[in-house]
């Protein structure tokens, strides 16, 4: 599900210069799987499918898959759209230090949305 993050697109590689000096971890969760995501210079470096024993990172994304699911169509339905319409309808959770996630908000939100399928030409 967030495998592709390290997958090289346009847009992502667009984001890296938004978050240049960006070095973090974090951990976005399913509740049933868990994804570590390794963040260098605002390049997403690796990802790695838990289960873990004890991972390090610095905050944490928990929702549950139905949800993530829905923050991840093509378009989302309102409070799925983004991640802090999901926190306020609390079905996300944030923890952890959370100075990294909101000092670079903008840059998050573009790289979770980056997951969602591309725009098909047939589409009005």
């Amino acid at each position: 599900m967030f495998k592709s993050l390290i997958e090289k697109n346009e847009k992502r590689s667009q984001l890296s210069i938004m978050a240049q000096y960006l070095n973090t971890s974090f951990m976005i969760s399913t509740i049933e799987n868990e994804y570590l995501v390794n963040i260098e210079k605002g390049v997403v470096k690796n990802v790695e499918e838990g289960p873990f024993v004890m991972p390090s990172y610095v905050f944490k994304l928990t929702a549950p898959k139905n949800e993530w699911i829905k923050f991840l169509q093509h378009i989302p339905e309102p409070g799925s759209h983004d991640i802090i319409a999901m926190l306020r309808r609390k079905v996300l959770k944030f923890e952890g230090d959370l100075h990294p996630l909101m000092s670079h908000l903008l840059y998050f939100k573009l790289l979770l949305a980056s997951l969602r399928p591309a725009e098909s030409k047939n589409e009005n």
